[in-house]
């Protein structure tokens, strides 16, 4: 803990005291790495099959999603095999909620399968005791993996992977940042995504926790690619096209790309609910108008600047 962090004397809430010390440190990071801009990669947007599937079953949905996910270099789709869709030649990938499987699956799928893994390792029934316990150990063993193999990682570790500090009015992924597990993994990551979608519905608290964890994982590797997470219902409450708009153009400057989520009820997802792929095309049609978020994209400057080389 920083030495300016000393904790109160004579009060009943010392802990509370440290707690709330060490998220004005966290929140003051934040504010200064909103300077540091993303990575010089061409912008990339990445969708699960099944919100794909989703999505172009909306009519009208053909040039949006054309736009964003027919691109060889920057658009990935993320499900394996997408022979539904052959006219969009996008990146195939695969995901995996366990070091275990994902070990698996590239053993079966060489030399013919994605040279594109993910792994999302979460509190939850698809990760291990083990391996939610000592993630940082996994993804490193993961990123071994794939740099023997050819393939590129990319690492989604969910925040709820620490448990969060029980103060009301503190964010909670104040424990994630504070912990280094963003560093530590974004080390062994080609692509690190952050999962901020549970804090879209206020876009101060989603731009400061995505700034602060690009930040962190550049620190940590300065060839990494961040994107952050985006969703159309989180925990199962739909969000307004206007709000993830808001959200997506206060981080633009600090990430490399999105993850698009449009999730329903599942085995993996029980608080999901009915998914929501009109929200998703409005989004889409509204950025399509932005130069700045098409695939392959440059980086622009925090103030909205225009685009720089990709």
């Amino acid at each position: 803990m920083s030495s300016a962090c000393r904790p109160m004397r004579r009060t009943w809430l010392p802990l509370l005291a440290a707690t709330l010390c060490v998220w004005g440190i966290a929140h003051a990071k934040a504010a200064g790495a909103a300077e540091r801009p993303a990575a010089r990669t061409g912008f990339v947007w990445m969708i699960t099959l099944r919100s794909l599937r989703r999505l172009t079953a909306l009519p009208g949905s053909d040039q949006a999603v054309r736009t964003f996910f027919s691109s060889k270099r920057y658009s990935i789709l993320v499900g394996g095999a997408h022979s539904r869709f052959p006219s969009l030649p996008a990146r195939r990938s695969q995901a995996f909620g366990s070091y275990q499987s994902m070990r698996s699956g590239v053993a079966q799928s060489m030399p013919r399968g994605p040279r594109l893994v993910i792994l999302d390792l979460e509190h939850w029934s698809q990760t291990p005791p083990g391996e939610q316990q000592h993630p940082a150990h996994y993804y490193r063993l993961a990123g071994r993996l794939a740099r023997r193999k050819g393939m590129v990682l990319v690492a989604t570790p969910s925040s709820n992977l620490v448990e969060p500090w029980p103060v009301r009015f503190v964010p909670a992924y104040t424990s994630y940042l504070q912990s280094g597990l963003v560093g530590q993994v974004a080390k062994s990551a080609d692509i690190f995504e952050v999962q901020a979608q549970g804090f879209e519905r206020r876009t101060a608290l989603y731009k400061e926790f995505v700034v602060a964890a690009a930040d962190q994982a550049r620190d940590a590797n300065p060839r990494v690619t961040v994107i952050a997470g985006l969703s159309t219902n989180p925990g199962g409450r739909g969000v307004p096209a206007a709000q993830l708009y808001r959200d997506a153009i206060a981080v633009r400057p600090y990430v490399d790309g999105f993850w698009l989520n449009i999730p329903a009820r599942s085995e993996a997802c029980l608080r999901c609910g009915v998914a929501r792929p009109e929200i998703a095309l409005d989004l889409l049609r509204r950025l399509m108008h932005e130069q700045a978020f098409l695939p392959g994209a440059g980086r622009v400057t925090a103030a909205g600047g225009g685009q720089r080389g990709a």
